[in-house]
C-alpha cells in the first residue's frame, strides 16, 4: 500500500523533482516515568517530492532505564519542507508502533526477541510529531549531504508503559535525486 502512493506520488511529481533521502544519528529521551531516560540510534528512509513533502519511515533502537528495557521504535509518517535561505525546517507527524522489552525477556528468548514475538515484549501504538531543521552542506553530483537536528514528542494512550516521551536528536543524511 506504502508503495503503491509513493509510486503515485513520484509519477505525479515526473522524475525531476522526486528525492529518495536517507539519514541516521543519535537521539535521546525523557519519559513520563520518573528517572527514565533512553539512548538510540535511528534510521530515517524517505522519498521527497519537490522539496515539499516526504514519505517516510523512521526507526530506532534503543535503551530505556527504567526496567533495563529494551525500545524498538518504527513510525510511518509524511514531513512538511520549507526553506529558509539554505536551512530546511520541517514539520512531521507519524503513526507509531514500538516494542519494550526487558533485557531478561531478551536473554531468556533472543529469537523471538528478534521478530517481536517473544515473551515479555509490550506493543505499543501511538503517534509523534516532531519538528527540526536539515542544513545541506555539500552536493556531490545528484546527491545533497545535510545535517540536521529534530525535537519530537511521542504519545501512547496505553497505561503500560510511559505515555509521553520527548526529547531531540541529530542527523547526518543524504538526498539523493532521481
Amino acid at each position: 500500500m506504502v508503495a503503491l502512493v509513493l509510486t503515485s506520488l513520484a509519477g505525479a511529481a515526473g522524475a525531476e523533482g522526486v528525492e529518495a533521502q536517507v539519514a541516521m544519528g543519535p537521539s535521546v529521551q525523557a519519559s513520563t516515568w520518573r528517572g527514565d531516560r533512553s539512548l538510540s540510534a535511528s534510521l530515517k528512509l524517505g522519498l521527497r517530492i519537490r522539496k515539499i513533502l516526504a514519505l517516510d519511515a523512521l526507526t530506532r533502537l534503543g535503551y530505556g532505564q527504567v526496567d533495563d528495557r529494551m525500545l524498538t521504535y518504527l513510525s510511518l509518517g509524511g514531513t512538511l519542507y520549507g526553506k529558509i535561505g539554505r536551512a530546511q525546517p520541517w514539520i512531521r507527524a507519524a503513526l507509531v508502533h514500538q516494542h519494550e522489552e526487558s533485557r531478561a525477556a531478551i536473554a531468556e528468548q533472543p529469537v523471538g526477541a528478534i521478530f517481536g514475538v517473544g515473551d515479555g515484549i509490550r506493543h505499543r501504538g501511538g503517534g509523534s510529531l516532531a519538528i527540526g531543521l536539515d542544513l545541506p552542506f555539500a552536493r556531490v553530483g545528484r546527491t545533497e549531504w545535510v545535517l540536521g537536528a529534530d525535537v519530537q514528542g511521542i504519545w501512547f494512550p496505553d497505561p503500560r508503559g510511559p505515555q509521553l516521551y520527548a526529547g531531540g536528536g541529530g542527523w547526518l543524511g543524504a538526498n539523493f535525486d532521481l
